[in-house]
């Protein structure tokens, strides 16, 4: 991403390097209540026929269907991870009416490791990314993100650009 985007908080010299979102498998339990819905109506349909019981019945279904779908794709179009020059930020949607925002300090982060489990997360590469850092708070776990290594080093690339500025700033002052 570019320095186009922007979020609330963002600090006046702040440069946006990267926004990643969590991987779209993370919306399959959308499939599996929609396989789980459609088996509902077609025995609806086998039970009652296509009578104004069943048609009640499956309209219910459909509604709860199309909600349920909604607000799954609410949470996770609105959960971004954020890693900027400065620091890591994650935005968790965690219902409608509860967001959850942490962040992690550049020059704070003391380790990053990636962690990929299991077969599907392995074919289509996505997994975890966890930042410990020096702070209270301690980590920030970047969950179902694409390319876990790849944001890895990004991150790693940054602390080192942060760490030779710096570097550069201290020697110039002596």
């Amino acid at each position: 991403m570019s320095e186009e985007y922007s979020f609330r908080g963002k600090r006046s010299n702040e440069q946006v390097l990267l926004v990643v979102k969590q991987h779209p498998w993370v919306l399959m339990p959308i499939v599996w209540v929609w396989l789980g819905l459609i088996t509902i109506i077609a025995l609806l349909v086998w039970k009652f026929g296509l009578s104004t019981i069943s048609s009640y019945a499956i309209f219910g279904v459909l509604g709860f269907g199309l909600l349920y779908s909604l607000y799954q794709w609410f949470i996770w179009n609105n959960s971004d991870y954020i890693i900027t020059n400065q620091r890591v930020i994650k935005i968790d949607q965690n219902g409608l009416f509860n967001r959850e925002i942490s962040e992690a300090e550049i020059e704070r982060i003391q380790e990053i490791s990636t962690e990929i489990k299991g077969p599907i997360r392995t074919v289509f590469n996505f997994g975890r990314v966890k930042i410990q850092t020096a702070s209270s708070y301690g980590r920030v776990d970047l969950e179902d993100v694409v390319d876990p290594y790849d944001i890895q080093q990004e991150i790693v690339r940054v602390q080192r650009s942060v760490s030779e500025s710096s570097s550069d700033s201290r020697v110039t002052l002596r």
